[in-house]
């Protein structure tokens, strides 16, 4: 009887961890495979068991929705059809004096994506509108985030990088959390949402959406081949 290994180990490099346009796994194939994925449940409400004919996958429920909600943001920025919900009190949040100037310089993006803000006295900001599915303290962290990063590093993006950065603060924010539970139906609909993502890999922060140990991978741990 050979000895036992102690526990299981799969090969780092068989782990897709990311897209990559030079590197990492053909996106056609990834989308193929997401399609055909079959849901077993959650690990501690924050991870997607799924299983399919490649071996057995971990998707990070929070990045994958981020992913998702992330393309949808910039097709409805860029189509004007953003849906904002109006808020029933306005939302006072009370910022430094460069993150005032901040704001002053991102009002027209923050409105182009759905919110409403306006100057309420010298320190104070007060937002009557939020893209939907942005409320409570999430609104204020996703705001307090893109309101503080440096002036040095806004001057060097451009409108482009601008763009994307406050389009991923919403989907950040806006998205499923981990220690989140989930019903099967929203198991369900978050693969399928992710498998027509234009890259389902990686969150809009880098971040890797899923793991697969392959079904060689698997066997080769338990000594089957």
């Amino acid at each position: 009887i050979p000895e036992s290994p102690g526990r299981l180990t799969f090969p780092e490099a068989s782990i897709p961890v990311g897209y990559e346009e030079t590197a990492g796994p053909d996106e056609n194939e990834t989308l193929n495979a997401l399609a055909t994925l079959k849901p077993l449940g959650q690990l501690r409400d924050s991870f997607i068991l799924a299983v399919n004919d490649e071996g057995l996958w971990i998707v990070d429920q929070h990045v994958a929705h981020e992913r998702v909600l992330f393309e949808k943001i910039l097709r409805a920025r860029d189509t004007e059809s953003v849906q904002r919900q109006r808020l029933l009190m306005p939302v006072l949040i009370d910022l430094l004096p460069a993150q005032m100037v901040t704001f002053a310089r991102l009002a027209e993006e923050l409105d182009r994506n759905g919110f409403e803000a306006e100057p309420f006295g010298p320190r104070t900001l007060a937002i009557k509108a939020a893209p939907v599915g942005l409320e409570g303290k999430e609104l204020e962290r996703m705001l307090e985030e893109v309101l503080a990063v440096p002036d040095r590093e806004q001057q060097a993006e451009n409108a482009e990088t601008r763009r994307r950065r406050i389009a991923a603060s919403i989907a950040c924010h806006a998205a499923i959390k981990i220690n989140m539970p989930l019903d099967m139906a929203k198991i369900d609909w978050l693969l399928a949402e992710l498998g027509k993502t234009e890259h389902p890999t990686s969150c809009p922060h880098g971040r890797p959406i899923a793991l697969r140990y392959s079904h060689k991978d698997i066997q080769k741990a338990f000594q089957r081949i």
